[in-house]
């Protein structure tokens, strides 16, 4: 069964995949084209998650949200599309990933604020753009640990270059934790020795992938605040919830 659901599976992505791309060339622009680009994330996302059977459930809810930074943890290349089922989100990813197959692609129609750390001025530009996006009141989203993990020992540490952002620009930190569920997580994760289409792979013969998203008490920020202190704080917070689950 589970190779009977990558043969029928494979084929509705792509096309999937082509529908996006009409779409993106058709309405992802002009005057509004940072927030249309923030709902074709929702459609796509939502629309995605069906195909693969991925069933998110999210406990908890931003209260009186007008732009923030969300942080969360990282387990599994699903992360970015449960959050983005889940929210109207930009993106911040690595610069590195503009170049995956597709998924670079579909990660650029968000519009995201691409991480590029090889130039002092380039990570000061990324965090400028991240300070606006907050601003006009939307959420930028991010994962502070930087790169996918297993969680076993707990999370790994935070970088704090993101909460500068959200210090500069006066926004709340909303931490989220992301939890799938235990039986499938070994084959969720991703982390180790396996390759990127191998994950992938796996994830399409999965039956159905639940996934659990516990939005908790969001971090006010005063301008004055120190970012290291900060990060530190909602490392603290975040990863007592996820040794708790």
């Amino acid at each position: 069964m589970s190779l009977l659901r990558k043969i029928y599976r494979i084929p509705l992505v792509l096309l999937w995949f082509v529908v996006c791309t009409v779409y993106v060339h058709l309405v992802n622009h002009g005057a509004r084209a940072e927030q249309k680009s923030l709902d074709f994330t929702l459609m796509w996302a939502k629309v995605s998650a069906w195909i693969i059977g991925l069933k998110i459930r999210v406990e908890g809810e931003f209260k009186d949200f007008n732009g923030g930074l969300i942080a969360a943890n990282h387990q599994s290349v699903l992360d970015t599309l449960v959050l983005g089922a889940s929210f109207r989100i930009r993106f911040a990813p690595k610069v590195e990933m503009r170049k995956w197959p597709l998924i670079g692609w579909l990660i650029q129609c968000n519009k995201p604020v691409w991480i590029d750390r090889t130039t002092p001025r380039k990570a000061k530009e990324s965090a400028e753009a991240m300070s606006r996006t907050m601003r006009n009141g939307l959420a930028m989203m991010v994962f502070p640990e930087g790169t996918t993990s297993d969680g076993k020992k707990g999370l790994l540490p935070f970088k704090s270059t993101a909460f500068q952002a959200a210090i500069d620009a006066e926004k709340a930190v909303f931490p989220v934790i992301i939890s799938y569920a235990p039986e499938i997580r070994p084959e969720v994760q991703w982390c180790g020795d396996r390759s990127f289409l191998r994950h992938i792979w796996g994830l399409l013969g999965l039956k159905e992938t639940r996934a659990t998203v516990y939005i908790m008490t969001s971090e006010p920020v005063e301008p004055c605040r120190d970012r290291k202190e900060l990060a530190a704080r909602i490392y603290s917070v975040m990863n007592e919830k996820w040794r708790n689950l």
